[in-house]
């Protein structure tokens, strides 16, 4: 089974591209499964439409997965529309509030298949072994879909994971050198005089999900799920893995 990632670009301007946390938390989780799969990394490149529409054109896959925040709306909306107009049996699935805040809207007005609730990793691997092996969709928590009697089916939620049991987020996955190498001064190390001898080697960890509070003017993907901490243990363990493994002096 062929696959692609994709990673959008928000802001294609902006002077600083921060490594996607989501995303390469769903990616390494589903590599360590035992996929293999490419990546379409617009927003490092800076890849703008014409060349994103190229690149599904003359690139055939069986599954595309991509995701974002419900601002890009509009723009993902227009990305599953250009690749089921070139490949129309290829399953799209989007994951994060684009399409989870309000997922019946999202599959009836766009061209995804599915649409991924809450968090990812558990749902999409899931979903790509049901994909691989023809198998039915209708017990996987944490996805949505219209099925073949244009009825919308939303699965139940997944409960919320264990984050500690979550394996680290594999940077190699994505061209983590041309992240490294934006000028520095737009790197995004805030609050520290930037030394053109040192310069700064940003890397992002996580160290809960969830949220603390719920406001009642956001919509919040993980709405019902607990505010979850790390244990120090493995936020050092991480930490310790950037610095020996990248050269990482600043943890964002």
């Amino acid at each position: 089974m062929k696959i692609l990632f994709i990673n959008p670009s928000l802001r294609q301007e902006a002077p600083k591209k921060v490594l996607p946390v989501g995303l390469g938390a769903v990616m390494t989780f589903v590599h360590e499964h035992g996929y293999n799969f490419d990546l379409l990394d617009i927003d490092i490149n800076k890849y703008d439409d014409n060349y994103v529409e190229k690149y599904i054109e003359d690139n055939q896959y069986d599954v595309i997965l991509a995701g974002s925040i419900v601002t890009h709306y509009r723009w993902m909306k227009w990305l599953t529309k250009t690749i089921n107009k070139y490949h129309p049996n290829t399953k799209i699935i989007i994951g994060n509030s684009v399409g989870g805040s309000a997922p019946e809207v999202f599959l009836r007005n766009s061209a995804a298949d599915f649409v991924v609730i809450g968090e990812g990793e558990f749902t999409t691997l899931e979903l790509l072994d049901a994909l691989k092996d023809k198998k039915p969709t209708g017990l996987i928590e944490g996805l949505s879909y219209i099925n073949d009697k244009e009825e919308f089916i939303k699965n139940p939620h997944r409960k919320a994971c264990k984050i500690d049991t979550l394996p680290m987020i594999d940077w190699e996955l994505f061209d983590v050198q041309k992240y490294f190498d934006q000028p520095k001064h737009y790197s995004g190390a805030v609050g520290i005089e930037i030394d053109e001898e040192n310069p700064p080697v940003i890397l992002p960890v996580s160290t809960a999900r969830g949220c603390a509070f719920k406001c009642s003017f956001c919509h919040y993907v993980f709405w019902d799920d607990p505010y979850r901490h790390r244990s120090s243990e493995s936020i050092l363990e991480e930490i310790k893995n950037n610095m020996d493994k990248y050269g990482a002096n600043y943890i964002r």
